[in-house]
């Protein structure tokens, strides 16, 4: 039978995979392609947040041959649905909670970087109606005020202690080690980012969004150290493979040490006394 020879036989039904077996993969793609295009990427160039010594011609010239597009992050936000949707079957709110937190940090970057886009109706193309298929453009508010309502639904799913969730294992999640609290701090934090973001057009709503918070630590955590970051390690098994040095990858580490502050913004950093 053709549909019998077209099932992987060492692949795993979406409809049943476990949610523990998709959050590391949801966590390092939104992660990876954050890095680099923030910090050794030409978005990290465009912003001048760095330059590049030598060898440096696509960031410091914006000489670019390759298509900049948001399909990535699309593939992402649906993995991250996908993860939601099986995790609300499985009743797994932590997973639920990260997913939600991930689904809001992918779209706020798709505003920042290209403001009005698909939103609402986004994602929904396995409903197969003309406005999934070919889901209109929200306005980039529309998008920030709906993320924002995101994170504060995420500040209440993980909201509890660590016992009171089903199936956490720790070693998938690669940022926080399976602690909601500190996924919670990421998601309030997330949100002062959007208010801020918000804050010249719309400086009432964001002013608000911000006192609420800021008023209500006990509701709303947020980072207060740096050890609170959401960081992600890049461990192999020798320091040989392992960042910085990865020397399986770039045995002369040219490339970590080519990228350097860019003058204008550390100027800025210098200016306002930044620690």
């Amino acid at each position: 039978q053709l549909t019998e020879l077209n099932i992987n036989p060492n692949g795993v039904d979406p409809s049943t995979v476990n949610p523990n077996l998709m959050i590391s993969t949801v966590i390092t793609n939104t992660m990876t392609t954050y890095l680099d295009n923030n910090y050794q990427g030409d978005v990290a160039g465009v912003m001048q947040y760095v330059q590049k010594s030598g060898w440096g011609n696509g960031l410091n010239k914006l000489d670019w041959n390759t298509q900049r597009d948001w399909s990535g992050y699309y593939n992402t936000l649906r993995d991250a649905k996908h993860l939601y949707d099986r995790a609300d079957i499985e009743g797994m709110e932590f997973h639920k909670g990260v997913a939600t937190v991930i689904r809001a940090f992918n779209f706020a970057y798709i505003a920042d970087a290209w403001g009005d886009a698909p939103y609402k109706n986004a994602l929904n193309a396995a409903n197969g109606g003309q406005e999934d298929l070919f889901p209109v453009f929200d306005t980039q508010e529309t998008i920030y005020k709906g993320i924002i309502e995101e994170l504060k639904q995420a500040n209440t799913i993980l909201s509890k202690s660590v016992g009171e969730y089903k199936d956490i294992s720790k070693s998938a999640d690669v940022v926080y080690g399976g602690d909601p609290a500190k996924w919670r701090k990421l998601a309030n934090s997330l949100m002062l980012r959007y208010y801020m973001r918000l804050s010249e057009k719309l400086p009432d709503y964001a002013k608000a969004g911000i006192q609420e918070i800021m008023s209500n630590q006990s509701q709303y955590p947020v980072f207060t150290s740096t050890s609170d970051d959401a960081t992600m390690a890049y461990i192999g098994t020798s320091s040989g493979d392992s960042w910085p040095a990865n020397t399986v990858q770039d045995v002369s580490m040219s490339n970590f040490d080519r990228i350097q502050l860019c003058a204008g913004f550390r100027d800025v950093l210098v200016k306002y006394n930044d620690p």
